[in-house]
């Protein structure tokens, strides 16, 4: 089955192994909007952190915003915005203030969030950030001519996110880390949600770190070993494990998580990472962002990567 194929996840980060101007990265990013949209790509996906020495972007939809000025057709996204940690009526305005720009372009993905210290630097209960994500989708819910229930994305794995989205009728963004069983559970548990409440299943989509060489052994010998430096920071930084304040406590769990996301990359020839997306597309997925964007790429290699998976991926894949 094809699937649409969009690209992220820019978060502007300035890490301790690859450092950049922020400034630099903010004043870059419409171009570069600009050639995914000439590469042939569906979307461009941007994340959101915030309170954190890697200065992850806190506001998505500002970028998002100066991307739209800058492109007619590329569908721009967020995956996620962390819903509990705003005002839902705010939020919505500026979604609204977002979709004026882009049209039907904007897709709106959503997700609980789980630091402690982002939380905690809002005021926020982290304890309620269940209840924060219900009233939240039943603020944009209120007006669908803002944001579609289809292009809302609610992103997570733990059963509960998948049946609010599966209920509601909204659209999932899986986690990169599923394995084939995984999937089929999750799609599952969306379907089943879905059908109790008598609506229509939204769209499937995963997000998927991918790259691309004409050697296959090359992209993994290049990229495997940056990629697990990098999350061991991401990941240490952000993700927390049984209950400390981040992953760096728990440095046996952090290695083990680092495991699932090295080895759940689609890196290879042409070929390999085609026939990978296809099989995605087998099992229900719709719209794959593959994350190619990273603080260890160089601009050249990013450029490379990306008109290399459009040239000899998207004739196989893509819708």
């Amino acid at each position: 089955m094809a699937v649409d194929i969009g690209v992220g996840l820019w978060t502007f980060q300035s890490t301790a192994h690859h450092p950049r101007a922020l400034s630099a990265q903010y004043r870059e990013f419409p171009a570069l909007a600009r050639r995914v949209e000439r590469l042939g790509y569906s979307s461009l996906w941007l994340g959101e952190h915030r309170f954190w020495y890697d200065a992850w972007c806190p506001a998505p939809l500002m970028p998002i915003a100066a991307a739209a000025t800058a492109t007619s057709t590329l569908r721009l996204g967020t995956a996620v915005s962390l819903l509990p940690q705003h005002d839902p009526e705010r939020l919505r305005q500026v979604v609204d203030a977002s979709r004026r720009l882009l049209g039907d372009r904007l897709e709106l993905g959503v997700g609980l969030g789980h630091r402690d210290a982002e939380f905690d630097g809002l005021g926020i209960p982290r304890p309620r950030r269940g209840r924060r994500m219900d009233a939240g989708l039943d603020v944009l819910a209120r007006e669908p001519r803002v944001v579609p229930p289809q292009r809302v994305w609610v992103g997570g794995l733990a059963p509960a996110a998948l049946r609010r989205l599966g209920r509601r009728g909204l659209s999932s963004l899986l986690p990169q880390t599923l394995d084939t069983d995984a999937l089929r559970r999750a799609v599952a548990t969306i379907e089943s949600a879905a059908a109790d409440a008598g609506v229509r299943r939204g769209r499937l989509g995963v997000l998927k770190d991918v790259w691309i060489d004409t050697d296959g052994a090359r992209a993994r010998d290049w990229f495997l070993p940056r990629l697990r430096r990098h999350y061991v920071e991401e990941a240490g930084a952000w993700w927390v494990l049984k209950g400390e304040c981040h992953g760096f406590g728990r440095p046996r769990e952090l290695e083990k998580q680092v495991d699932r996301v090295v080895d759940s990359a689609i890196v290879g020839s042409p070929d390999e990472v085609a026939a990978q997306l296809s099989a995605l597309g087998d099992h229900g997925i719709d719209q794959v962002v593959a994350r190619l964007h990273f603080d260890f790429v160089p601009p050249e290699a990013l450029d490379g990567a990306l008109a290399s998976l459009a040239r000899t991926v998207f004739p196989e894949v893509a819708r």
